[in-house]
């Protein structure tokens, strides 16, 4: 029986750098005696599909044109990748999962980002990507903290305990993401794979403070008032979509500034790991067999954060700006 790895994530953990990884490593993958198909870098689109997604592709990468793949290339293991897995949470759409993968043996791999440093990322991102517009506070009382344990729990449940298989992500137990991810495979060494940067790069804190800064504007001329401002999804602007935020990232590439700063505050990260503190727990003890139930290693030590505020930038950055926003002016009219 073919044997399927199921990466499914969680968000911020380094997936599409993975997926990248392995999108440009197919051949390597091959020799070694492991199919990485389709020739998209993601598998995202099976996803769409069962999900019936606006994003979904049904001419191209779909679950049958998969599975012909899998069926038909004389390669035992196959690994698949897609964040996307995760965005339903309905148990019926990893029931239809577990259906597709019916024929095989499936494992499936979570890889989990202690949920302070978890949260804080996926704030910036939604800074970054103008998903969001105000604080991290108001941020984590829309949003809440993320429930790993209902979420290997539901997996479980199509797929077996014994077949989920749960990374932490932290440099103490991780030093290096791609070979600790082909060793989940059987796959002992980099030797003869080409290895690439991080794909998902992290602006600096002047970067991240002019963008809230332009999102809030955004707000501002689509008339949003405060109760609005946690659902912004700018994405739905085309102009928007089209040249910002990847354009003012490029405009300011050449910014120096704080690359390791905390926007959520010493106090709330605490609050968050007491409130995870139980179902950590529980992942460690059943999952991972440690009967200590550490599942995160990393302590929490005291931090000043930072804060999104236009004196974070200098005179030149700020003359950046303003030339950014003239520029793009149509953006905000």
């Amino acid at each position: 029986m073919k044997q399927v790895f199921l990466h499914i994530g969680t968000h911020k953990t380094g997936t599409t750098s993975l997926q990248f990884f392995m999108h440009k490593n197919r051949q390597r993958l091959v020799e070694l005696g492991y199919l990485y198909p389709s020739q998209s870098q993601t598998h995202q689109n099976l996803a769409f599909t069962l999900m019936d997604d606006s994003r979904a592709n049904y001419q191209v990468d779909t679950w049958e044109e998969i599975i012909n793949e899998i069926d038909n290339k004389n390669l035992e293991k196959i690994i698949i990748s897609s964040e996307a897995f995760l965005e339903s949470g309905k148990l019926e759409f990893i029931e239809q999962v577990a259906e597709k993968l019916n024929k095989y043996q499936t494992k499936i791999i979570i890889y989990l980002r202690r949920q302070d440093k978890k949260i804080e990322s996926n704030y910036n991102q939604n800074l970054k990507t103008g998903v969001f517009v105000g604080s991290a506070d108001g941020y984590i009382q829309n949003t809440g903290n993320p429930n790993y344990l209902k979420i290997i729990n539901d997996w479980s449940q199509f797929f077996g305990k014994e077949n989920i298989i749960i990374r932490p992500l932290e440099k103490q137990q991780i030093p290096n993401i791609y070979l600790d991810f082909l060793k989940i495979f059987g796959i002992d060494s980099l030797e003869g794979f080409q290895l690439f940067e991080d794909r998902n790069i992290k602006p600096n804190l002047e970067q991240i403070t002019a963008l809230s800064f332009i999102n809030q504007k955004m707000a501002e001329k689509l008339g949003l008032k405060e109760e609005g401002l946690h659902r912004l999804d700018l994405k739905s602007e085309r102009l928007f979509l089209e040249k910002y935020p990847q354009s003012f990232l490029t405009y300011t590439s050449q910014w120096q500034g704080k690359k390791n700063y905390n926007l959520i505050s010493y106090d709330t990260a605490t609050q968050i790991l007491e409130k995870s503190d139980k179902q950590n727990a529980r992942i460690a003890k059943q999952f991972l067999q440690r009967t200590d139930g550490k599942l995160f290693y990393e302590p929490l030590k005291p931090y000043e954060h930072d804060i999104l505020d236009l004196k974070n930038l200098d005179r030149e950055q700020l003359f950046d700006l303003c030339s950014y926003m003239c520029t793009f002016a149509k953006l905000f009219n």
